[in-house]
């Protein structure tokens, strides 16, 4: 039997496992990033917000003043998460327009009362308005389309 094998220098044991280990940590951050990538492109809004049009008097409180082209609503915040601002989209029959509040932050169980402007004449009539929360749950802010406020048939002031 021939050992020419034995008298030859390999790696020491040490070595070996550092580099596993190295390994290991490089495949789990790679793992991680990838993950949550996919978190963030998927990001809904998990938490039930809370998000209402304000009543008074059994009326809700959006309308549209004619005379000033304003539309006036109120929103009553939720008790789970507060909202970083909202987007208002209105659809008119010619036009459809959206206007961003950064202004619209509401803690929790806050209201805030808002207006936008509206010019009938280049937009139409309205038929349509949707405000739609946004929130920051963790270090991004995050839109959620599918807890929109939703008015049709928009009374007047």
């Amino acid at each position: 039997m021939d050992n020419k094998r034995f008298g030859k220098a390999g790696i020491a044991p040490i070595v070996a496992t550092l580099v596993l280990v190295v390994f290991a940590v490089v495949f789990g951050v790679v793992i991680m990033n990838f993950g949550r990538a996919a978190v963030q492109q998927e990001s809904e809004c998990t938490i039930d917000i809370g998000l209402e049009f304000s009543e008074i008097g059994g009326q809700t409180e959006i309308c549209f003043d004619r005379a000033k082209e304003i539309i006036r609503f109120t929103v009553e915040n939720g008790v789970n998460m507060d909202v970083s601002g909202v987007t208002v989209n209105v659809i008119g029959t010619e036009k459809a327009e959206s206007f961003a509040l950064s202004d619209a932050k509401m803690s929790k169980a806050a209201v805030y009362l808002g207006d936008v402007g509206y010019n009938v004449g280049s937009n139409g009539e309205i038929r349509q308005i949707k405000i739609v929360p946004k929130i920051v749950p963790f270090d991004e802010e995050v839109v959620c389309s599918k807890q929109a406020l939703t008015a049709e048939n928009v009374r007047d002031c």
